[in-house]
């Protein structure tokens, strides 16, 4: 059983949290990065305060991300708010600690049990429940102080901690521009080839659409990425190439799986009743493979968080650059960092994913654990 889905239990859980929050809060820990407590002080409490993405738009690389604790944010323009995470750790900014947003989360999931008791909801409540649940971990990844107090605790003795070039929230933002930009580019590719090949007049391509797939993940990413850099130039786009290339597999695999896995009897009803090739694809085919294609792309999303990290080897950005430098300098904290990051972004996108596909599966083919 599920206990998240009965009504009181998850704004119980939010209502911990904020108590295990606010206790915190009171922790003070030293700083010991000379940079870090340049910009915060010698101590700083153990709780973070809430941090949040901005996105806007950019002709370099389609999606500008930014983090901050600068709450003036949330006033879309009406108010002048830092959105650099590395100016909001030195700047006046107005902060909110993050154990009154689990509060908040917690009146709120109250609020959303209550309207929705008299009738079974599966849009509102997971997707409000994924974002609390991100901008939770997404405040830890912006508050320095943790990650300084948890690479000393680990490596006592190493003169570096912290990645000295970038903050991990902004490396976090980078890594994230990558992941969802090819992404995106991915699914609107894998499900057009896997749409495609399965409609009769394109069926003779199956093979070969196969093979192109096939060969994006027996080439080594980082020789796909080797090979665009000189070509198009080192920095955002030759890590998107190669994240598309090693990404489309498991969504064009799994879109080619759920339709041809679809009952034939129920399209030779379709057909009996008029509807035509499109009205089939996209009322039937689609929504009865949609449980299969949507694991796809889950699949394909949480494998391009790991394999951005690479970038970072032709300057995409990301958390692959203290991964890297770690590597190349022998600073075993700066490795530690950047993949402790890309493991819990991973986990946490695939948590997302998973509430996604959950609103987005027909009632009739979720599978009650």
């Amino acid at each position: 059983m599920n206990w998240t889905r009965v009504p009181g239990v998850a704004s119980l859980l939010w209502a911990t949290l904020a108590v295990v929050l606010f206790a915190l809060a009171t922790v003070s820990v030293p700083v010991t990065d000379p940079e870090l407590r340049e910009a915060v002080g010698e101590t700083a409490s153990f709780a973070p305060d809430t941090w949040l993405p901005v996105f806007s738009l950019s002709n370099r690389t389609v999606i500008d991300m930014r983090a901050t604790n600068d709450v003036r944010v949330l006033g879309f323009g009406l108010f002048d708010a830092v959105t650099d995470a590395r100016e909001a750790l030195e700047a006046d900014t107005v902060t909110v600690t993050l154990g009154w947003f689990a509060a908040f989360m917690a009146l709120l999931e109250a609020a959303l049990a209550w309207g929705f008791r008299q009738r079974e909801e599966k849009l509102v409540r997971p997707l409000v429940r994924a974002a609390g649940i991100f901008i939770v971990i997404w405040s830890f990844y912006g508050h320095e102080p943790f990650w300084d107090w948890m690479l000393r605790g680990l490596f006592p003795t190493s003169p570096d901690l912290l990645y000295n070039t970038n903050t991990l929230v902004s490396l976090a933002s980078q890594h994230l521009e990558l992941v969802i930009v090819s992404s995106i580019l991915t699914i609107s590719i894998g499900l057009t080839l896997g749409i495609a090949v399965t409609r009769s007049t394109l069926r003779e391509f199956l093979p070969l659409v196969s093979d192109v797939v096939n060969s994006g993940q027996t080439i080594p990413t980082l020789a796909i990425i080797a090979i665009m850099a000189p070509i198009i130039g080192f920095g955002f786009w030759p890590a998107i190439v190669a994240l598309i290339l090693y990404g489309l597999l498991p969504i064009v695999r799994n879109t080619i799986v759920g339709l041809e896995g679809v009952d034939p009897a129920m399209i030779d009803a379709a057909k009996g009743m008029g509807m035509t090739p499109a009205q089939i694809l996209w009322q039937i085919e689609i929504p009865n493979a949609s449980s299969i294609i949507l694991a796809g792309v889950r699949t394909s999303v949480v494998i391009n968080v790991g394999t951005a990290a690479l970038g970072a080897y032709v300057g995409s950005g990301g958390l692959g650059n203290p991964i890297a430098s770690g590597l190349n300098q022998s600073i075993n904290p700066w490795v530690l960092l950047g993949a402790l990051a890309a493991a819990l972004l991973a986990i946490l996108l695939d948590y997302i994913l998973g509430r996604v596909e959950y609103v987005m599966t027909p009632k009739g083919l979720q599978i009650e654990q």
